[in-house]
């Protein structure tokens, strides 16, 4: 119930004194969808080989390449112009984000019975 009481009182908080993320380069907006991208990526590939350079370089180029990606189709399918500093942002806020499996624990390797010396 305490916890619950906190979070509402800073969502009430938020909303009622915080600036507005959205811009009018939209610049937070590509900082934040690179961030997501790239933690969700780096994480998940951190479960499955539980290696931490391999996620973080997994999930920073994901995000830089789904970066570069739509400011190439912004022009032909958005109506948009091709922007460097989007991309920049983006590729920022990939890289950013997939740093989340830096303090992440490694996981302990189960050791398996050995099934011949319980025989012996």
């Amino acid at each position: 119930m305490k916890k619950s009481l906190v979070i509402l009182l800073f969502v009430w908080y938020s909303q009622t004194y915080a600036q507005p993320i959205v811009s009018d380069d939209g610049h937070p907006e590509h900082l934040v969808v690179g961030a997501v991208i790239g933690a969700g990526v780096s994480y998940l590939v951190y479960k499955k080989t539980d290696n931490k350079l391999k996620a973080w370089l997994i999930g920073a180029a994901s995000a830089v390449t789904i970066g570069y990606l739509k400011e190439a189709v912004d022009p032909k399918w958005f109506g948009g112009v091709k922007s460097d500093k989007d991309f920049g942002y983006s590729a920022l806020g990939g890289v950013i984000g997939a740093s989340i499996v830096i303090p992440l624990k490694r996981r302990k390797t189960k050791e398996k019975p050995n099934i011949a010396a319980a025989f012996r």
